[in-house]
């Protein structure tokens, strides 16, 4: 086994990677932030490689998007602040879901097919319409030659649900898979992908959404140029993928599932090493295949031994994956920008009284608990019970109504308060459709609880008592505990547990390769909250400076941005001037400004002092924002307001 030759690290920044994490609204806004400060010190221009997943997705695809158009930074920018703030996401989907119309081409009527039509309608199609005369935003813009801008490798990624890989729309000035080794898209059809598509795809959140269906749920140019018998919509794009998918899967399926990119790499850190990797291997020649077909050898290895070699930049002689160091023209620093949720504990506290009972949290819960406490000690016998008891009673209102009207009360009661019909329907139709649904109710509770003994009996053998026995003896209150602390400890397992760990990997993928070594920027949402609780001598010269620590206004801001919760959302605080997406922006500000100086700091000085010229006066620039922040946190995002095209934006600079 021989290992690859590390570059050494010449300390300059002038080629750069970006990598975008996942994280709802929160990774949308600090990404923004983070952004804009490169912008600034003039380091965006100088990215080369973007990779975005989920959150992340929307600002890396609106800027990939935005240099391929010629539009300026400050634009791409103002975008955002035109029209997230206004808008709520949640009843916009709701609005597609119950239209005429269903929102995918494929006829599903969910969340996942409805967000994209969001993203198309609120976002795409304004600002990036006027480029395509009118026409849908495609996977094209991106593709076509010649392609303008700074930008040479653009990866967003998705998840497939057929091998758990990763799923990478791409674009390279060197040859990639539109996809993956085991499922791959040919470019004629990869082309003609809406853009809002593959946003949904990259930001489909597991369990919150639903997945996504290619083709199927994909809005493909000609769905509605030909119309088929019934008013049904012929679809010939998507027809001969789902034909091409047919013969050349392994499943003989026509689609295949995808879902959030976070699924299998929340910071797109592999994505990163792919595009290191196609450009160290330098084949322009485009990949000529049907939809469905891959190419063995591309991409991640597929075994677990292979697959640690190859991150960790080790060669194995006559591996197919021979290139896997970094030229040291093509990367000099990756910046990770990544909004993770810091949490005290990742888990609801959960105590108990010495009486057996959970203890409330607050005076209301103790009232609620006692309200409902003869509720948590009915068994699943004694419901039964107490149901058939209740539809006897009804019953039995039934049939004296029916005796009174027989015994000819129909006169008195028709000059009564509520007359003859309704005492008919109060004290006749309500009984007896309350009959009905005890009596459903009753039948669901016997079948379920007959299919549980069964269940039990085939399952576990050599049952001492009846199984049916202890059912009948489980109190509901109990149940429904046991319902919920499950359902928290799924939510806490998919939403953090597993999420720290896929962040975990990612973060080894990179820091395990020697050729990557003083090269990597872990721009983390709550690094100043974590720098304020320890000190070190980059902080000491900061110190010295009179640029540490950070104000309290800095603290407030940066704290409130780590702490946001991931959501599709954003709020604004009766009485606070500031929304979210403001104290997103700035913290992202403010993070990418402390951790870019501190990088150069402490990896591109030698004993002999910095190790390029450019790169100190680069840092002292950027100590030079940092003063700005430090004296006012607002002071960028003020300024990147006043010169927004809006007014809006630059009456709330004005008030700032």
């Amino acid at each position: 086994m021989q290992k690859a030759e590390a570059k050494k690290f010449s300390g300059r920044l002038d080629c750069l990677a970006l990598s975008l994490s996942g994280g709802g609204v929160r990774a949308i806004g600090f990404h923004l932030g983070t952004m804009s400060m490169l912008e600034r010190l003039g380091l965006l221009e100088k990215v080369q490689i973007i990779s975005s997943v989920s959150g992340g997705s929307m600002p890396g695809i609106g800027y990939s998007l935005s240099q391929r158009l010629g539009r300026s930074f400050q634009d791409f920018f103002d975008d955002f602040y035109e029209f997230l703030p206004q808008l709520n996401l949640i009843e916009e989907m709701m609005k597609r879901m119950v239209a005429r119309e269903a929102p995918a081409p494929s006829g599903r009527r969910d969340m996942i097919t409805a967000f994209a039509n969001v993203y198309e309608d609120f976002y795409f199609r304004p600002f990036f319409g006027e480029f395509t005369g009118g026409e849908e935003i495609t996977f094209d813009l991106l593709m076509r030659e010649p392609r303008h801008g700074h930008l040479k490798e653009m990866v967003f990624n998705a998840t497939e649900f057929k091998t758990g890989s990763a799923f990478r729309f791409q674009v390279s000035e060197y040859r990639c898979l539109i996809g993956n080794r085991n499922i791959a898209l040919c470019k004629k059809h990869a082309r003609q992908m809406r853009i809002a598509d593959i946003m949904a795809a990259s930001s489909c959140i597991p369990v919150g959404m639903e997945p996504l269906f290619f083709p199927d749920d994909f809005h493909w140019p000609d769905d509605r140029i030909k119309q088929g018998r019934f008013g049904k919509t012929e679809r010939p794009t998507c027809e001969a993928i789902n034909r091409a998918l047919e013969r050349n899967l392994d499943t003989k399926l026509p689609n295949f599932a995808l879902m959030d990119g976070g699924v299998y790499d929340n910071q797109g850190v592999s994505s990163t090493l792919n595009a290191l990797n196609r450009r160290k291997e330098g084949i322009k020649e485009a990949d000529r295949h049907e939809c469905g077909f891959s190419l063995v050898g591309r991409g991640e290895p597929w075994g677990p031994k292979e697959w640690a070699n190859w991150v960790s930049g080790r060669v194995v002689e006559g591996a197919e994956h021979s290139y896997v160091d970094v030229n040291a023209s093509d990367l000099d620093l990756l910046i990770i920008s990544d909004t993770p949720v810091r949490k005290a504990s990742l888990y609801p506290r959960v105590s108990f009284t010495r009486e057996g009972k959970p203890e409330p949290a607050s005076r209301h819960a103790q009232r609620a608990q006692r309200a409902n406490s003869w509720i948590s000690r009915v068994t699943i016998g004694q419901l039964s019970v107490i149901a058939t008891v209740i539809m006897v009673m009804l019953t039995t209102s039934a049939i004296l109504t029916v005796w009174d009207l027989r015994e000819g009360l129909v006169g008195v009661l028709d000059q009564s308060r509520f007359g003859l019909k309704g005492f008919i329907l109060l004290h006749l139709m309500l009984p007896l459709f309350l009959i009905l649904l005890t009596f459903i109710g009753l039948f669901v509770l016997k079948v379920n609880k007959a299919r549980a003994i069964e269940a039990l009996e085939r399952a576990i053998p050599n049952w001492k008592g009846k199984p049916g026995r202890y059912i009948n003896k489980l109190r509901l209150g109990n149940l429904l505990k046991m319902g919920a602390l499950r359902g928290e400890s799924v939510s806490v397992l998919t939403s953090t547990i597993y999420m720290n760990r896929i962040r975990g990997l990612g973060y080894a993928v990179a820091y395990a390769r020697d050729d990557l070594q003083s090269r990597i920027l872990d721009n983390e949402i709550f690094t100043l909250q974590v720098a304020t609780e320890t000190t070190n001598d980059f902080q000491r010269m900061l110190e010295s400076e009179g640029a540490w620590p950070p104000p309290p206004e800095m603290e407030r801001i940066v704290g409130k941005a780590a702490t946001m919760q991931t959501k599709l959302w954003l709020e604004q605080e009766e009485g606070d001037s500031l929304n979210d997406l403001d104290y997103l922006v700035a913290g992202g500000q403010a993070t990418v400004c402390y951790n870019l100086m501190r990088h150069m700091w402490e990896e591109c000085r030698d004993e002999s002092g910095w190790m390029d010229p450019a790169t100190g006066e680069l840092f002292n620039r950027t100590l030079g924002e940092w003063r700005k922040l430090i004296a006012d946190p607002l002071s960028l995002l003020e300024d990147r307001k006043m010169k927004s095209r809006s007014a809006e934006l630059n009456a709330q600079a004005e008030a700032m």
